[in-house]
C-alpha cells in the first residue's frame, strides 16, 4: 500500500514538473512595448485627450507613472514584462524580448531587450 502511494505521488510530481516546464519556456518574441492600459484599450486616442499627451510613447510613460505596467504586445498576445526599467527605454518601439515566457500567466522574465532587427536570421525572433 505504501509503495503504491509513493509511486502515485512520484507520478503526480512528474506531471506537475512537466506541466510547469510546458508553461514556461526560454525564447524570443517580437512586439511593441506600451503601457498595459493602452494594450487593453487597443488605441491611444482616449488617453491623448484625457492626459493631453502626444503619441504612444508620451502617453505610455504617463500611464506607467500613474500606476500602469509596461507590456509587450505581440501577434500571440500581450505579456507583462518583469524588467520595467529595461522596458522603459523602448516605449512605443518594436523590439525583440528574450527571456522566460509563462504563457499561462502571460508574463516574461526578461533577459534582454533589443530593437527589432527584421534581417535577423534567428527563427525564434518572429
Amino acid at each position: 500500500m505504501t509503495k503504491r502511494m509513493l509511486a502515485g505521488f512520484a507520478a503526480l510530481l512528474a506531471l506537475v514538473a512537466v506541466g510547469s516546464a510546458a508553461a514556461q519556456n526560454q525564447s524570443s518574441l517580437t512586439g511593441t512595448v506600451t503601457a498595459s492600459q493602452i494594450a487593453s484599450m487597443g488605441s491611444i486616442g482616449v488617453f491623448e485627450k484625457k492626459l493631453n499627451c502626444h503619441g504612444e510613447a508620451d502617453c505610455a510613460q504617463r500611464l506607467v507613472q500613474a500606476g500602469g505596467k509596461y507590456v509587450l504586445v505581440t501577434t500571440k498576445g500581450t505579456y507583462q514584462l518583469s524588467d520595467q526599467a529595461k522596458a522603459a527605454a523602448f516605449v512605443a518601439k518594436q523590439v525583440t524580448v528574450a527571456g522566460t515566457f509563462n504563457n499561462t500567466k502571460k508574463t516574461i522574465q526578461v533577459a534582454d531587450v533589443q530593437v527589432y532587427n527584421p534581417s535577423a536570421t534567428n527563427a525564434g525572433l518572429q
